[in-house]
């Protein structure tokens, strides 16, 4: 495991030298996803073409999507199970066969410190590009999520978080304060969920135990964004079905004002939102061609 800074050259070109000759096949093992208008990431973990992604990526059981290879090669696949709550879901391809992929690590997972590399297809598929390589570590986990401050942006969602031994340790979910900080769904609750999964369950917010206590939940608005050129931040990101997306808010705007206060960065919008909780009503007043507009937005929830 690489769990520590390098100290030295030496230390440093050990790190480059590893994640150098996994990169390769962590790339072959990455699809870009196509359903709908939107797009995503996914990884293919067997040779009979199962590939994990996120559940907002992907949406309902049954769903028709499109895979397409790094070579640009298409193929059709079906979602075959999704846990809504994890954000965790799975696709098959609908082909025999075999496929390239990365297994899933099955007794070393990922720890607080441990170097991790993120792959996805930032701002969707481009035929000019192979999958796009972010190294980071990982900043912390619970049972349902991975932090890392590996650098995410829309169109990476549902694609893979690798360590640096061959193996896949958790699919991105959402961004955090900023695209620097971002949260993955941690290959173990694919592992643990696996037989109903692959057999077409849906799981939502009722079908967990109920005797279970129910973990802390935090507001949710729906989106994924950055610093603005300027002032206030930019969406690059709406989550589809999301709080903001149901208020009407799109992908371009530039969010200004949260409840009537100026919002100078995204790290200042995170903030503004922490105030609030589940439910909460907010205004969030955004930038959209020159024209300020103001939407009433029913702040979502999911887990710390």
């Amino acid at each position: 495991p690489f769990d520590a800074l390098p100290l030295s050259a030496e230390d440093l070109k050990v790190l480059e030298e590893a994640t150098t000759e996994l990169i390769p096949d962590y790339q072959a093992a990455t699809v870009n996803i196509q359903v709908g208008g939107g797009q995503g990431s996914g990884v293919v973990i067997s040779p009979e073409g199962h590939i994990l992604t996120a559940a907002h990526v992907v949406g309902k059981v049954g769903n028709s999507v499109v895979i397409v290879f790094t070579d640009g090669r298409r193929h059709r696949a079906t979602v075959v199970g999704v846990d809504v709550r994890a954000d965790a879901a799975i696709v098959r391809l609908d082909g025999k066969g075999p496929y390239k992929f990365i297994p899933m690590a099955t007794n070393e997972f990922a720890k607080p410190g441990r170097w991790v590399v993120a792959i996805g297809h930032p701002n969707g598929y481009e035929t000019s590009r192979l999958p796009v390589v972010r190294l980071g570590r990982t900043l912390s986990i619970t049972p349902r999520t991975i932090q890392t401050d590996c650098s995410l942006v829309g169109g990476d969602s549902g694609g893979p978080l690798f360590d640096l031994n061959g193996r896949v340790v958790g699919i991105h979910s959402r961004i955090g304060v900023s695209n620097s900080i971002n949260y993955h769904v941690p290959v173990q609750v694919y592992l643990n969920d696996w037989e109903e999964l692959n057999e077409g369950d849906t799981r939502d917010e009722d079908s967990d135990n109920n005797s279970k206590p129910a973990p802390p939940r935090k507001a949710y608005l729906g989106i994924r964004g950055r610093d603005a050129t300027g002032t206030g931040c930019i969406i690059t990101e709406v989550s589809p079905n999301g709080p903001a997306e149901d208020a009407g808010i799109k992908p371009g705007d530039i969010i200004t004002k949260c409840d009537g206060k100026n919002v100078k960065n995204f790290g200042e919008l995170v903030a503004a939102l922490k105030a609030n909780q589940p439910d909460d009503e907010i205004k969030i007043t955004v930038r959209r061609n020159n024209t300020l507009k103001e939407f009433t937005v029913k702040l979502g929830a999911t887990e710390l």
